[in-house]
Parts: C-alpha cells; structure tokens; sequence
C-alpha cells in the first residue's frame, strides 16, 4: 500500500478552514478585504473534486479495490443523512412550512435541506457521470461534456451578463461541475501530477486571472465581486493546487494538521453551518462591540474550524461506530 500523501492531507484541512471563510458574512471588514477573502478561498471545493478524482482513479486502477459503488454508496449516504441532521436546524431557523418545501420541493436533490449539501449529492452525480462513460466506451466525449458544463455555469453564473436564457438555472447547472472536476481528477491520475513550476504557475495565474474577472465584471457590468461563486480562474486555481498536493510539498508535510485533514475535512464541511449557528448564540451575549467587530470576524473562521475538529475528536475518541456512521466510513 502506498503511503500516505501528507501534502494532499495538509490541503485538505485548508480547504476545509477556507470553506468555512466562505460562508462567513465579513460585513465589518473593508470591502475590498472581504472581497479578497472570498476569491481566494474558491479553489476549496474544486480542489476537493479534483482530489476526489485522482484518488478514485486510482481506486479503480487497483484491481482488489476496482469497485466505485462503495464510494457513490457514500455520497449518497452523507447527502441523505445530513439531509435529516439539518431539518432541526432549518425548522429552527424558517418553520415547518420551509422543512417540506425543501423536502417536497424538485430542487431537493440539488441542495438537500441545508445550502452546503449539493456537494456530496454533486460528487455521486459526477461519479456515476464518468463511470457511465467510461463503461460504454464514451471517454472521448467526456472533455467536450467537461467544457460545455464549465460553458454553462459560468453563462449561468458570474458571466450571466448576456440575456442568454438556459434550460438550468445557476444552482442546478453548478450540481453538475463535479463531472469536469472529477474528469480532471481522472486526468492527473492518468498523466501524473503537473511539474511544480506549472502546477505553482496555474494556481496564482487562475488566482489573479479571478481578480481580474471579478474586476471586469465589476466595473463593466456592475457584477457585485463579493458575489462570485465559479470564475473562468477558479479551474486553473483549483488545478494548480491539487496538482502541487499531488506532487507532495515538504513544506506542507506537517503530520498533525494532515492527520487533522485526514480525518476532519469531510466532517468540517458537513458540520459547520450547525456550529456557525451553536457558536452565534452562545456568543450573543458578548454585544455587538465584540461581534460586530473586525478582529472578531478574522478569527471567527478559525474559531469555527477548531469547534469542529475539537467535536468530531471528542466523537472518534468517544463513539467511533456513530463517527464512522456519520461520515458513511463504515461503506
């Protein structure tokens, strides 16, 4: 068995810590800040994607492990279980009323009950996607398919700025990035991680190449820039930096933030919109002096990150079956 890439592992955690930066309003921070935060935190979910490709490309390739039902089995767990973990929190926070209609509605699929949950919906979609293609000898379509979704998420998206009308709406057409994202996984796999230099290149080029789209659409189309969810940038991004995980960074090769991610970044990911609301009412009574403040709002992120794996270690110590159950290890 091949060790563990404690690089990969190290990247997950911050993918995880920048997740979280994602959804946190810094309403008190000079806009131009807040801004920066966001667009340099949204290579986190395609890296995950890219990563969850490669190594289920390599699952495949290994012929005791070549089954990828027990990975789609997974997603599809964790979407439905964490489905019913948050109605507490949205009957909570909207009524019953809203409960069913997330529930009920046809768009259940994408979101779930809570925001954050397309993702592990998204990553089955995108698996049974490229197994399909893959089984009926359809490969060569998947980097036509890749693109035409990359296409239409952004006209969907940041770029809707042309009155083009689509069949998808933004939430539902983004459900399906996971199929370039894992595609590129797949492709890594395939051809071995870019060198460094390319890898290192692609990350701050697709960083600033965000920037400047974010700028653009701005000042050209009066796009909000705090807005943003996919730019053209973000893949490149995202690339450059699975691929310099991949790669293994010395730098990087810390063993107890990569055990951290190793074990957490799933459960932050899936955990934290319930500790955002957990640690907002515990920390009301503090006044708005202290909340509302921008010392507060940097920390809060880490605030959430270290809450989650400070719970999820408590119930691995404690209760590994119902940790393990919670994260669908057990499939």
């Amino acid at each position: 068995m091949k060790p563990r890439n404690l690089t990969i592992d190290t990247l997950r955690l911050l993918a995880a810590l920048e997740v979280v930066i994602l959804h946190v309003h810094f309403d008190h921070l000079p806009d131009l800040v807040a801004i920066a935060l966001r667009l340099q935190a949204r290579w986190a979910v395609p890296f995950f994607m890219i990563v969850g490709g490669y190594y289920l490309a390599r699952r495949l390739a290994e012929p005791d492990r070549s089954d990828a039902r027990p990975w789609i089995y997974r997603m599809m767990w964790i979407f439905g279980l964490w489905t019913l973990i948050y109605v507490p929190l949205v009957l909570i926070e909207h009524g019953p009323k809203e409960v069913f209609r997330r529930l009920l509605f046809s768009t259940f699929i994408y979101t779930g009950t809570y925001f954050h949950l397309w993702f592990p919906s998204s990553l089955a979609l995108g698996a049974l996607v490229l197994l399909f293609c893959f089984h009926y000898k359809l490969g060569r379509l998947l980097p036509f398919v890749s693109l035409a979704i990359m296409v239409h998420i952004l006209l969907a998206g940041s770029y809707d700025i042309f009155g083009i009308k689509f069949p998808f709406e933004f939430e539902t057409a983004r459900h399906w990035v996971s199929v370039p994202l894992l595609y590129l996984g797949f492709w890594l796999f395939r051809r071995g991680p870019l060198r460094p230099p390319l890898a290192f290149l692609l990350l701050v080029g697709g960083l600033a190449l965000q920037a400047a789209e974010a700028y653009y659409l701005l000042t050209r189309f009066q796009v909000p820039a705090y807005d943003h969810e996919i730019l053209i940038g973000t893949f490149p991004f995202a690339l450059g930096a699975a691929s310099l995980g991949l790669s293994g960074m010395r730098l990087l090769e810390l063993p107890v933030l990569s055990n951290w991610g190793r074990e957490y970044s799933l459960g932050i990911y899936l955990l934290h919109a319930w500790v955002f609301f957990a640690i907002e009412k515990s920390t009301a009574p503090l006044g708005r002096e202290v909340i509302q403040s921008p010392l507060w709002e940097i920390g809060y992120p880490f605030l959430i990150l270290l809450a989650c794996i400070a719970l999820l270690a408590v119930l691995r110590k404690w209760t590994p079956g119902f940790f393990n159950w919670l994260l669908g290890s057990y499939l």
